[in-house]
């Protein structure tokens, strides 16, 4: 689903359930998924990092993904 879609669907929604889509969002934003946590922990093993520095490298991963 591209972005035009996505917009049309999230303003045909009731503002409670845009509210909920929006709380959910920055919940799922705010803690990496357990893919990327499986991910850091591997690459934590090969690749000694700050916890910084990995939480900068998922970021970079999400822009990249998501624009």
């Amino acid at each position: 689903m591209g972005i035009p879609e996505l917009t049309v669907k999230l303003q045909t929604l009731s503002p409670e359930d845009y509210n909920m889509v929006v709380m959910l969002v920055d919940r799922l934003a705010g803690r990496p998924s357990d893919i990327l946590k499986t991910a850091r922990k591997k690459y934590l093993k090969k690749n000694p990092m700050s916890m910084d520095e990995i939480d900068e490298e998922i970021e970079k991963y999400r822009s990249e993904k998501w624009g």
